[in-house]
């Protein structure tokens, strides 16, 4: 007998419940234990169900009982009590919920005391929230309180139940109401429809690579009319056709590649989409009737950095006109003949990307334009160094060189300041900015150049090198060699203004007395116990100037050319002592004729201002606060030097470095302060308050300058 002939017995038998509780009956039958609930649950009552847990048999299939329950109220009681027995497994109470009413489900969800009785969580609330049917799923899901706050489910788990969802209207709602993260968003775009994808592709904020996946999840016939009627949308987001059909399956790529020459493109966007189309896509184009252009494109090889292109020296660079975008060369190791060939291609290519790397692993760019500009400076300098030279006299004059080439960023510590920009090796010549890691490898790439060796080396806020294995002639004649130090950061400002170099081949036990302050206080910029210790070479102050003058950077005496600047300053300051608004502007003047570009090398000419041309007896200043600002109606907000000076005698005096006329502007207090304006990272640190605006007694003037240099006060002084 089987489940049937049971079902029969129980149509005619009045008690039921005694044939269940009857196992010795139910052992006459053929039965599963799923056949025996089944007509449990069609024969006996709720109440009935629950006498059969007071039976052992029963008690070991209590889940297959709960289940049976039609009363669902019933079952949360009973859930509640195993609660305090712990005899029915956790997986096994989701599973008895899993099977609840929507209804049901949805109480449990709201009910926070249940929640945590039964610890029921995150993604196993996602779990029942997924089972939801659809139409209750996409209403709870309006209820952003109830999910970020009391479910406090994770932003990719509410995603993943958006993205389930099937009615794409409710999703875009939900994008909307959830602050759901742009990459989880965008996975969700990516499956609507193209129509509803677009949508949210113009409305929402994405990244540029999410922007692309989104594009490329589309189908051809739409992705091909949007690259036509979208130019300046995918212009303002850096995203170049090649990258979206890139991104495509092989198939969609042949797709596409069927309509390539009917679709309004530029001629280099197709070449560009052709150079990086699947090697296998490649190879099943019948090129017979391609131009040529289109020829030569399909046969560039593939690079090993993604989406980029394998470029050739030896051939004809012509081919590679117009593709830029896909070039990505790091060129530091160069021989002279390729370094030759690469910038004939980046004057076919100007803005491919010239790649260097900081500490062997950050990699910065410079376009092709900026390499060339760099590396034709460059060759100036190894031009002109002499045969006869010394490794320390080439060492004094490229340092020389750098510090009349580059100065430090002025906009260092702001929301503006790039920081891979300032520490791109071909980008920092060109710019005439940098910070000091990049600074210090600008040095040691031109050292690599003429075999000199260096390291570049860093305490926890700055970098520099290590001279390695250099002889240096010392002024008693001996020639020692070993290890030095060199810090072409901090020399900037002397070079600038052709002062003595304070941080040029020094011990580290010497570079290590200029992190002090005149109050003692040790800045730890060039502590590496570790990597400087046997840094032990130290060239004094008069084998220094032996070494510069043996090159033409002092006069026959070894005194540096900024003696002159002083000593004019100070000259002025006592003609014009009772002229103290005509003695600034004659100092204004020695500025810009001693350093024509002086508004262009911020951080030097404020160590100038500061530390010489405004610091006299004779100019007797309340306040005098020598800094940076910019100026309101600049996008880029360039930094623009300036200096504020109270003074019983003057009042309130505002100037400001003018760029283009190369000279120091007075402006109005009110002209001034309508047309500049302090970073927001300036005013933080100074709590709010800018420069002119502080009536208490005198705040500690930071000295945004320091990593720059010390200006020399004296002539072979720091100050």
């Amino acid at each position: 007998m089987d489940a049937k002939d049971l079902r029969k017995r129980l149509e005619k038998t009045e008690d039921k419940l005694s044939i269940f509780t009857n196992i010795e009956i139910l052992k006459q039958y053929d039965l599963y234990v799923k056949d025996i609930f089944e007509l449990i649950k069609e024969f006996l009552k709720d109440e009935e169900k629950l006498k059969l847990l007071e039976h052992s048999f029963y008690q070991q299939y209590e889940v297959f009982v709960i289940k049976s329950i039609t009363d669902e109220n019933i079952v949360l009681k009973l859930l509640d009590e195993n609660n305090q027995k712990e005899t029915i497994p956790h997986y096994s109470v989701l599973d008895i919920i899993q099977d609840l009413s929507d209804n049901t489900k949805k109480q449990i969800l709201y009910d926070q005391d249940f929640i945590e009785r039964h610890e029921i969580i995150d993604y196993e609330i996602k779990g029942i929230v997924g089972s939801l049917s659809e139409s209750e799923k996409e209403k709870l899901l309006e209820d952003e309180e109830l999910f970020i706050d009391k479910l406090q489910l994770q932003t990719w788990q509410i995603a993943e139940l958006v993205e389930k969802l099937t009615d794409e209207e409710t999703k875009m709602k939900l994008l909307k109401i959830y602050p759901i993260e742009d990459y989880l968003k965008a996975r969700i775009v990516c499956v609507l429809s193209d129509k509803n994808s677009l949508k949210m592709l113009k409305e929402e904020e994405f990244s540029r690579y999410e922007k692309i996946d989104i594009l490329a999840s589309i189908e051809i016939k739409s992705l091909s009319e949007f690259l036509v009627n979208n130019k300046e949308f995918c212009k303002e987001s850096n995203i170049h056709p090649y990258q979206i059909i890139s991104r495509l399956d092989q198939e969609k790529q042949k797709e596409f590649i069927k309509e390539l020459e009917q679709i309004n493109l530029s001629l280099n966007e197709k070449r560009e989409i052709l150079a990086t189309l699947d090697e296998e896509v490649k190879q099943s184009i019948d090129t017979t009737n391609f131009p040529e252009e289109f020829k030569t494109a399909i046969q560039i090889e593939p690079g090993n950095f993604a989406k980029k292109i394998h470029v050739n020296l030896e051939e004809d660079l012509e081919k590679y006109r117009g593709l830029d975008n896909l070039i990505r060369i790091n060129p530091e190791q160069f021989t002279q003949e390729e370094r030759n060939q690469f910038m004939k291609l980046c004057d076919i290519c100007p803005n491919l990307q010239a790649i260097s790397t900081l500490d062997k692993v950050v990699e910065t760019v410079s376009t092709g334009r900026e390499y060339k500009q760099a590396e034709e400076w460059i060759t100036s300098i190894l031009d002109n160094l002499k045969p006869e030279y010394s490794n320390a006299q080439k060492l004094a004059i490229i340092d020389n060189c750098i510090g009349n080439k580059i100065s430090y960023s002025p906009d260092f510590d702001t929301e503006v300041f790039k920081p891979y920009d300032n520490r791109a090796l071909w980008k920092i010549i060109s710019s005439g900015y940098g910070v000091c890691n990049g600074i210090a490898k600008v040095e040691q790439y031109i050292l690599t150049r003429i075999g000199i060796e260096s390291e570049m080396v860093a305490s926890e806020t700055h970098a520099f090198l290590k001279i390695k294995n250099i002889e240096l002639p010392f002024a008693n004649g001996e020639i020692k060699k070993g290890n030095t130090i060199l810090d072409p950061t901090w020399n900037l400002t002397n070079h600038r203004f052709n002062g003595k170099p304070n941080n040029f081949c020094k011990s580290y036990e010497e570079i290590r007395k200029n992190d002090k302050d005149g109050e003692e206080n040790d800045h730890e910029t060039h502590k590496n116990d570790k990597e400087l210790e046997d840094a032990t070479l130290n060239l004094d102050d008069q084998s220094l100037r032996n070494l510069f003058k043996s090159v033409g950077l002092t006069d026959e005496k070894g005194q540096f050319p900024i003696k002159d600047l002083i000593e004019k300053s100070k000259f002025l300051d006592e003609y014009f002592a009772n002229k103290p608004e005509e003695n600034i502007h004659k100092q204004f003047l020695l500025l810009s004729k001693t350093c024509p570009e002086f508004a262009r090398c911020q951080n030097s000419a404020m160590s100038a201002l500061s530390g010489i041309l405004l610091n006299h007896p004779n100019l007797r200043f309340n306040k005098c606060v020598v800094n940076r600002v910019y100026d309101k109606n600049d996008e880029e907000k360039e930094a623009v030097l300036f200096v504020y000076i109270d003074s019983d005698e003057l009042g309130k005096k505002f100037y400001f470095a003018d760029k283009k006329e190369g000279k120091m502007k007075e402006l109005p207090q009110p002209e001034f302060t309508k047309q500049f304006e302090c970073y927001e990272e300036d005013l933080k640190r100074a709590n709010g308050i800018r420069p002119w605006e502080v009536t208490e007694q005198e705040k500690e003037k930071i000295d945004l300058s320091k990593d720059s240099g010390k200006i020399i006060a004296e002539e072979g002084e720091g100050r």
